[in-house]
């Protein structure tokens, strides 16, 4: 039985993207750290999809737990690797809160990391993907978040060039980057947590980007999984696709 497998699926982009795939009939892995909540989906889409869907408790900002995880994942037949997890933080480096920005480094950048070279050395010749979720921030800085947008630069350049690297060695994995922009979801209130911003610059900052619905960013990402396209990006809140923008000195 094939799988789609699915971090940071407790809320948000992830939660979406577990109802959208259930709804093409894709059985599912779900992760996230909130088992109460990943249950509830598992309930509502076994009932509504009549698919199969297998819960996995975990903290992917802990190193301890992602070698564990994917131990246990590995042992499904994973046709679809969606590394979603992950956080922001919305103020300038020096009023950040070292912890918080330690934690997202972990989850960001080491975990998706980890996850996804596990996942491909395991499959290199397996007609499979992996889908790693970055964002508009990872290609333009945004003043107001530098150390998050310099985290998803990483997921960015990594991820395009990994699926390049692989398409030239003519291997059967695909890899592909989602871009989003913002999104309705709880990760602006987390991003927005311990911000030293006032609650002017907080509204000014809300309110002066579009933002997509989880549901919408859904639906675009199963449009790249469809698609030959290493890079789904959101511009003027439209999907853009097409092969990255990131140039390879093949050395």
């Amino acid at each position: 039985m094939k799988y789609t497998l699915i971090t940071g699926a407790s809320s948000g982009i992830g939660k979406a993207l577990a109802e959208k795939f259930a709804k093409e009939g894709h059985n599912l892995i779900i992760a996230a750290r909130r088992t109460n909540l990943l249950n509830e989906i598992k309930n509502q889409l076994e009932s509504k999809y009549k698919i199969d869907v297998i819960v996995f408790t975990v903290d992917l900002s802990n190193s301890n737990e992602i070698q564990n995880f994917y131990k246990n994942v590995k042992k499904y037949q994973i046709e679809i690797f969606i590394n979603n997890a992950g956080f922001g933080d919305v103020n300038l480096p020096w009023d950040s809160d070292i912890k918080k920005i330690e934690k997202m480094i972990d989850l960001n950048i080491k975990s998706l990391t980890t996850l996804s070279i596990m996942f491909i050395k395991d499959n290199l010749d397996n007609d499979v993907q992996l889908i790693n979720v970055s964002s508009v921030a990872g290609y333009s800085i945004f003043s107001k978040a530098i150390s998050y947008s310099a985290s998803k630069v990483f997921v960015s350049s990594w991820t395009e060039s990994v699926a390049k690297q692989l398409r030239k060695l003519n291997k059967k994995i695909k890899v592909k980057i989602l871009a989003p922009g913002a999104t309705e979801s709880e990760f602006n209130d987390r991003a927005l947590t311990k911000t030293k911003y006032n609650q002017k610059q907080i509204e000014e900052y809300k309110n002066r980007v579009n933002k997509k619905s989880a549901q919408e960013l859904a639906e675009e990402t199963y449009k790249l999984y469809k698609s030959d396209n290493i890079l789904g990006i959101i511009k003027n809140n439209e999907l853009k696709m097409n092969d990255g923008y990131y140039d390879i000195r093949w050395v």
